[in-house]
């Protein structure tokens, strides 16, 4: 399509030495190198970047010997099955034989994740090949000739068949329109107000104001969104407690890892699967739903590591594998207060459908631990801040304090009673429906004098085990190991540790997030009471803690935390209960 610049005729009266300023002719000169650079479009095989998109489709039938029109005619595709396609070969990497090999029924081209670019503003997925517009309507036409009556009927025939071809656009229009429609209330919850009576009585309402069909509530979207910036990827990478543990466990077990095909969920920037790779896999697939594939593939490559680890782009529910099985999976999924943002739930998904019978998890168990504390610094920063703010009592703001898990670090000193594990989760035969769980605890106090508590704190410990099941799973008896970490080891590749057990068994990680060790970026979570403890040195606190992934959103947590004071004799009393939103 050609553009053309017209100037009115007044336009030569403004200056009497240009037609146009050199203000204007800039503007247009960057106007027009915007737009080159705008359909600039990469090749589907190699890294060649052409100045179109219909350049870049002929490069890949001259150097690919592949024509993506004929490959959508034969799998029937539409428009969005064209984009899946497009975004799939991109992801995956697919050679034309892949390709060739795929069927019109593949669930992959139901995929809506294969609808976001892979690349930002893909020119090759706003191309359309069967565009019949063209400026050359819009220029004046020679005259027609009226010799005779044939014809006259010959261009009314024509006249017809145009019409009949622009009715047929249309409805095509008009689908792809109510598909688009249906997308995004899939997505982004639009609701649709144009559509048609029938359409509405027919489906299912929303109770109260409002018009439109209910839609499915997208509990994940804004997740991983929140995952494709660069700033939470470099929080996580200098918490060296976190990334060392991860990175020891994987050097210092080749008997795990060499030879191995291995799964990373929720590769990331690519860091764990990399380490995969260098500790000797056969094959590392990095699985990776966000936006963020795009830069761990970059990453990956740049590392030489390309041929050894395949980034997959999707969510591990939908994605399939060319493999029937994995011996390894390793993932980083624990959020604060270990559960928030259910990513365990993809990770068990993850086991259930690839790891072989004999396969490793790792980390291979995690324990959710709770304590009771002063909490001063929070009371002092989060309660005792709102009554006198410049003169003005503000303390209405103190209310979401007491309704919400805070995430703070907290002083060892702060401890005053001893931990009790309300949930031991071993990767390997966890359920998604036992993270929905209750536990009763007992913490005794630690303090030779009489105490305030004003918050229970709950923390994770992580544990890696070299052998699978259950034959390594940590005891309740058993403590975590707390190792060394300094700021800096990120400036130096990870060595490995010596086997401290028998000989062929492996070494064994562990780290904690609690206040006994070094602080990391998931920190811990602090839960406020409105009625305060008073715990002298001979009493315990006794209660149940509650916790579920929340009705309004899977990825946030409730939790009731039920409690009681008993002292030597145990008197009975009733519990004090407080509930909380973790979000």
């Amino acid at each position: 399509m050609s553009y053309q610049v017209n100037l009115p005729s007044s336009a030569a009266s403004i200056s009497s030495s240009s037609s146009i300023s050199d203000e204007e002719d800039d503007r247009l000169s960057d106007w027009a190198s915007s737009l080159g650079e705008a359909r600039q479009t990469k090749s589907l095989f190699d890294e060649t970047v052409l100045p179109s998109p219909e350049a870049a489709l002929e490069h890949d039938a001259n150097i690919w010997d592949f024509r993506l029109q004929e490959t959508c005619q034969k799998l029937g595709l539409d428009m969005f099955g064209r984009i899946r396609l497009i975004n799939l070969i991109r992801n995956a990497g697919l050679a034309k034989d892949q390709i060739e090999a795929l069927s019109s029924s593949d669930p992959l081209f139901k995929d809506d994740n294969l609808l976001r670019p892979v690349i930002p503003d893909d020119p090759l997925l706003q191309y359309d090949p069967d565009d019949s517009w063209s400026d050359d309507e819009d220029l004046p036409q020679p005259p027609r000739s009226t010799a005779g009556p044939s014809q006259s009927q010959s261009s009314s025939t024509a006249e017809n068949s145009r019409i009949s071809q622009l009715e047929a656009e249309l409805e095509q229009a008009r689908r792809d329109l109510a598909s688009m429609r249906s997308l995004i209330s899939k997505t982004v919850g639009v609701e649709d107000d144009d559509q048609d009576q029938s359409s509405v009585e027919s489906s299912t309402q929303v109770e109260g104001k409002g018009k439109g069909k209910a839609v499915e509530r997208d509990d994940d979207t804004h997740y991983f969104h929140s995952y494709e910036e660069n700033d939470i990827h470099e929080i996580m990478l200098k918490d060296t407690v976190r990334t060392v543990s991860y990175a020891r466990f994987i050097l210092s077990n080749p008997q795990v890892f060499k030879d191995a095909i291995v799964m990373d969920v929720g590769c990331g920037t690519g860091i764990l699967s990399m380490l995969a790779a260098k500790a000797g896999a056969k094959h590392v697939y990095a699985i990776e739903a966000s936006g963020l594939a795009v830069k761990a593939r970059a990453n990956i490559k740049k590392n030489g590591f390309e041929n050894i680890i395949t980034v997959i782009q999707g969510k591990v529910e939908d994605i399939q594998l060319p493999v029937k099985e994995v011996d390894v999976i390793v993932s980083e999924w624990m959020g604060y207060m270990l559960l928030y943002e259910s990513m365990l739930d993809s990770v068990l998904v993850a086991r259930d459908r690839f790891l072989s019978a004999s396969g490793l998890m790792a980390p291979s168990q995690t324990r959710l631990v709770i304590s009771a504390i002063t909490g001063d610094r929070t009371w002092k920063e989060r309660i005792s801040f709102w009554p006198s703010v410049y003169g003005f009592d503000l303390s209405e703001m103190q209310l979401p304090a007491f309704e919400e898990g805070l995430t703070e670090v907290v002083d060892r000193d702060e401890v005053v009673t001893s931990e009790a594990v309300v949930r031991d989760i071993n990767s390997h035969n966890a359920t998604i429906k036992s993270l929905d769980f209750h536990s009763s605890f007992t913490l005794s106090s630690t303090s030779s004098s009489e105490v305030q508590i004003k918050a229970f704190l709950t923390h994770f410990d992580t544990f890696f085990s070299p052998i699978s099941g259950g034959a390594f799973h940590t005891s309740l008896d058993e403590d975590v190991e707390i190792l060394p970490f300094r700021d800096d080891e990120y400036e130096h590749p990870v060595q490995s540790l010596s086997s401290k057990g028998k000989e062929g068994e492996g070494v064994k990680v562990s780290f904690t997030t609690g206040p006994r060790g070094k602080y990391t970026h998931w920190k811990q979570v602090v839960f406020l009471l409105r009625k305060h403890i008073t715990l002298r040195s001979n009493e315990k606190i006794e209660g149940r803690f509650y916790c579920r992934k929340s009705e309004n959103n899977s990825r946030e947590l409730d939790v009731e935390i039920h409690y009681r004071v008993v002292g030597e004799k145990e008197k009975e009393g009733s519990y004090e209960v407080q509930c909380y939103k973790v979000r």
